[in-house]
C-alpha cells in the first residue's frame, strides 16, 4: 500500500465521441484560435460556468414576448388558409400588405434571437480567452 500511495495521481480525462459537424466545428476553432482540441475544450468549458446561463432573465422575457408574436403570426396565417377554403379569399393583390407585414415581423423577430445569441457566443468566447490567432490562420 505504501507504493501505491507513491504513484502520482492521474488526472480525469474525458473521451467523447462527436458528430462529423460538431467534429467540424472543433477543428474550425482550433485553427481560429491556434490552440490544440484539448485546450479549447478546457477553456469552452471553463467559460461555461464563468458565462453563466445562455439567456438572461430579460432575455427570457424578450423570448417569451417573441413566441406570443410568433403564436400572432400564426393565429393570422390559419385565419387566411380558412378564408382560402371558404371561398372567401381576397385577389392575391390585396394581400400584398398582408405578406409584407407577415414578413417583417418574421425579420425583427429573427433579428432579435440573431442578436441575443451572437451577443452571448462573444460573451463566451471573451470569458474562455479564445480570440482569433494572430498568426494569420483563420
Amino acid at each position: 500500500m505504501a507504493g501505491s500511495a507513491a504513484l502520482p495521481r492521474r488526472k480525469p480525462r474525458l473521451r467523447t465521441e462527436l458528430s462529423e459537424s460538431d467534429e467540424q466545428r472543433l477543428q474550425e476553432a482550433v485553427a481560429l484560435f491556434g490552440l490544440p482540441k484539448a485546450e479549447v475544450v478546457r477553456r469552452l468549458i471553463r467559460a461555461s460556468v464563468q458565462a453563466g446561463p445562455a439567456l438572461s432573465a430579460e432575455n427570457t422575457v424578450v423570448i417569451v414576448d417573441l413566441a406570443n408574436q410568433v403564436r400572432m403570426v400564426g393565429r393570422n396565417l390559419s385565419q387566411v388558409l380558412r378564408a382560402i377554403h371558404r371561398g372567401q379569399a381576397v385577389p392575391i393583390e390585396d394581400t400584398e400588405p398582408v405578406w409584407r407585414g407577415l414578413h417583417e415581423v418574421i425579420a425583427a423577430i429573427n433579428a432579435e434571437l440573431t442578436e441575443m445569441t451572437v451577443a452571448y457566443g462573444s460573451r463566451l468566447r471573451r470569458a474562455a480567452k479564445l480570440t482569433p490567432s494572430q498568426d494569420g490562420r483563420s
